[in-house]
């Protein structure tokens, strides 16, 4: 088993929708990721796990993907998410440091997310590699309601 990150392209898009609807409620559109593409400002990482399936044939398998804005040296988390197959083993980690990679050669100063207040393993990751709390917004999620966490990670 191997994995990689790279910038997501057409060919990824339907699995990284599929992910977006199996982790969050307001999903959203395949068409939405399409327009992603088309953003300057916009950047999404995706990790794809290999298997090898025979000496002469391997298998790309979307895992995960985080998209950001990257906007005057600051980077915005949009969505995070990592198919439940392949979570708790390094995938989460592993986009947020390709991301951090790319804020640090673009000169970013920050990274910058919300996360569910409930949202624990989440939270745990973040504050492992460096995010503090920063903040809190009431109610800013719906289905259900609930307050988000605001974390960031200065890079500077």
């Amino acid at each position: 088993m191997s994995v990689i990150y790279k910038p997501m392209s057409k060919e990824h898009i339907k699995a990284v929708s599929q992910i977006e609807r199996e982790c969050f409620s307001n999903a959203w559109s395949e068409n939405a990721f399409y327009q992603e593409l088309e953003n300057p400002l916009s950047l999404t990482v995706v990790a794809l796990h290999i298997n090898d399936v025979s000496q002469q044939i391997t298998k790309e398998i979307v895992a995960g993907f985080v998209n950001v804005r990257i906007v005057a040296g600051e980077v915005y988390i949009n969505n995070i998410a990592v198919s439940q197959p392949f979570r708790r083993m390094g995938y989460g980690k592993g986009l947020l440091l390709s991301l951090e990679k790319i804020a640090v050669s673009k000169n970013a100063s920050f990274i910058t997310l919300e996360v569910r207040e409930s949202n624990f393993p989440a939270i745990s990751l973040y504050a492992s590699l460096g995010y503090k709390t920063a903040g809190k917004r009431k109610g800013f999620y719906r289905d259900p309601s609930e307050d988000a966490v605001l974390m960031t990670k200065y890079l500077i």
